[in-house]
Formats: C-alpha cells, structure tokens, sequence
C-alpha cells in the first residue's frame, strides 16, 4: 500500500504488555511502521508511563497527555453534570485537543486513526479521513456489568451512565470514515447502527507466534489450573469472582492437592480476601507468561460479562495449553467447542469439561493442535496488520 503519515490516538501507553488493548496496538504499530509515518498520541494512567517512550522506537513522534484514574472527583462530577458518559469524560482534555489541532496545521497528515472510539472527545474537527477502531461494544459490556452490580439501589444511576454511553458510540461510530471491529459479532452491531453510511471491516486480535512457542505439557502428577487477565477490567474481576466462589471449590473437591494459579495485575481488596487462606497463587508482576501456560494443565476462563476477543484465550491455544471458557468468552473468534477448546456456560459443566481435559491425554491433544494450527491460519499478527493496512 501507499506510505502514508497517520497520527495514531490510543487510550493507554502501548507499552508494556500488561493488557490486550496495549498488546494489541503495540503490535500494529510495530508492523504499520514498516511502511507508514506514525505520530503516536497516547494517555498516560501514571507519569512514570513516559519513560516506556523508548520501547516504541519505530514511532515518529510521540505525545503524551496524563489522564491518571477515571475515578477522579473532577472527571465523576463532570459526567454527573453533562451530557457525556464518565468514560468520555476522562478522556476530554482541551490541551490535548489544542495540541492535535496545531500538529495537524502544522504538518500533512493523510489519516486519524483513534483506539479505541472513546479518546473522540479531545480530537479537534479535521478534514482528513477518520478510522475508528473498537475493542468491544463498550455499552454492551457495561449494561452487563451493571445487571451484576451487588448495590442495587445504586443501579438507577449507572444505566443512565450506560445510557448515554449507548448514544455517544453510536454518535462516534457514525462520524467515522471507517469503522474496525475486532469479530464479526462486533462488526454486525455496529453495521446495523451505521447502515451503509459508513463501512465497517474486522482486523481481529493476535498473537506474535513466534513468541508463544507450542509445548504440550506431559500429563500425570497433580493438576495445575491457570486463570489470567488484568483486573483493571471489570470482566476479569467478574470471571475470578464466579471461579473462585463456585468453580474452583468443585475443582479441588474432585482433585486433590489441585492448584490454582491466577495472574493479574491490580487485584482489588475483596478478590484478595477471597483468594486468602486458599490453595490459590496470585501473582501479580508475570514477567514471562509463557511459562505460566507451559506450566499449567488447563486455563480456565469463565467470562460472563464480555465483548471484542480474548488476548489470554487466543496465547493459550499458541502455546498448547487447552482452554476451557463460556458462549461468551469464545464469542468473536473462530473456533468450536471440541475442536480448538471446551466451552460450557454452568459450574457443573465447566467442572466437566476442565477434568476431561485433565484425565484424557488423547482428548487435550487433538484440541491443543488443533487450536494452534488455527492460531497460525488467522491469528497471526502479520496477516493481522495486512488486513489494517488495507483499511
């Protein structure tokens, strides 16, 4: 394709590669750099943040901003008080927007690339073409969110949150030139908001295959189950909570001395508390998570609050560690149960399937090849960042 000079707004710091969205669009601009300019605009959750600048050196130029938490009393009272969702909110920074706007004057830019839709409100009116790329429907995965919530009095308030959430993505979705969605489940929502105004393409997440080695691990001995994700999202801390309550007791009941790992960085005090005193392993600083499938006889994922595709699910099928997760956890990406993984959606029958996968050698085997042969086909980050490319 064309070079092109493309100023790339992300939500978060690319590096390091502590959560999906970061792994995702750290290995998009590692490949699109190849044959593209790219000026990185970027929100910093911490100042110390700026000094991952010199991990990302096939970037032009990189400007940061600090957003800090979204929990802020200034960022709470203004979403309270306006129009837009406090998701929005933190994202709306007037400097910034100055900055775009001036960086844009002051040099040719062909493209505006922002990931994922929700930096929108601190990016200037520009004239040059806009890609917005989505991670999940966000207004989705909050209306789940808040069905859970324990408050219910509090309830009220936050589907109003959800509610204006639901209309400024559509609003972004249709101010777009080009919209990305990361599965065709994604993608057919947001055609069906968009019509034919505007087009909509799927660049899937990936996995850098030659990073995740394929190792199947020999069984026998005692059964080590493996769960990862950060829990600076709520669906994780959701997924660990329903594991450890109700899953994880059926599991060591039925094999004991069985061990539970969980990885994950950020792991509030009520999940600790539920971790304590158990045969359960946090670790919170993983610096090779490869090892931690390679050492592991099962990955349990029960995503009940989701969206977009799962990073850990799709480097555990790499790796040759068999997966075990729910309709929803495997939503978006192209696989079937009792080919490249296990799903169930109950804790009986997600027992069941975890001690198939412990006590059935054969059954692990056809799974885990399988599943890496799909990696390979459609999972790739090269082909990934080709299909972006041609967007």
């Amino acid at each position: 394709t064309e070079a092109m000079k493309i100023l790339f707004v992300s939500a978060l710091m690319p590096y390091p590669l502590h959560s999906g969205g970061q792994v995702r669009v750290y290995n998009l601009l590692s490949r699109l750099s190849r044959h593209h300019e790219i000026t990185l605009v970027t929100f910093l959750r911490d100042l110390s943040d700026k000094r991952y600048e010199k991990e990302l050196p096939f970037c032009k130029k990189i400007i940061t901003v600090y957003r800090g938490s979204a929990w802020q009393p200034g960022y709470v009272a203004r979403s309270l008080l306006g129009d837009k969702p406090l998701l929005l909110t933190s994202y709306t920074h007037t400097r910034l927007r100055e900055e775009i706007r001036r960086e844009l004057e002051d040099f040719q830019y062909d493209l505006i690339h922002i990931e994922p839709w929700y930096v929108w409100p601190s990016l200037p009116t520009a004239t040059i073409p806009m890609v917005v790329a989505t991670h999940n429907i966000e207004y989705e995965v909050y209306t789940e969110y808040v069905h859970r919530f324990p408050i219910v009095p509090l309830r009220p308030g936050y589907y109003w949150d959800v509610l204006k959430l639901c209309c400024w993505e559509k609003r972004v979705w249709k101010h777009a030139s080009h919209v990305v969605a990361v599965s065709q489940d994604d993608a057919s929502v947001i055609r069906k908001s968009v019509r034919s105004a505007v087009p909509v393409s799927v660049v899937p997440n990936g996995v850098d295959v030659s990073s995740f080695r394929f190792e199947t691990k020999k069984p026998g001995g005692v059964p080590v189950f493996l769960f990862v994700g950060s829990f600076m999202w709520m669906q994780n801390r959701d997924a660990v909570q329903w594991l450890m309550k109700s899953i994880w007791p059926m599991l060591a009941k039925r094999f004991s001395g069985a061990i539970l790992r969980i990885v994950g960085r950020s792991m509030p005090p009520k999940l600790r508390e539920l971790v304590a005193n158990t045969r359960v392993t946090l670790l919170e600083h993983v610096e090779n998570i490869e090892e931690e499938f390679h050492n592991a006889d099962v990955l349990m994922a029960p995503i009940r609050i989701g969206g977009g595709t799962s990073f850990k699910i799709l480097e555990a099928m790499a790796c040759g560690l068999p997966v075990v997760t729910t309709t929803l956890g495997a939503a978006g990406l192209n696989v079937a149960h009792g080919r490249e993984l296990l799903i169930a959606n109950t804790e009986d029958k997600l027992v069941e399937a975890a001690s198939l996968l412990v006590r059935s050698p054969k059954k692990r085997g056809e799974i885990t090849r399988y599943a890496r042969k799909t990696i390979e086909r459609n999972y790739a980050w090269d082909t990934i960042a080709k299909s972006l490319d041609l967007v």
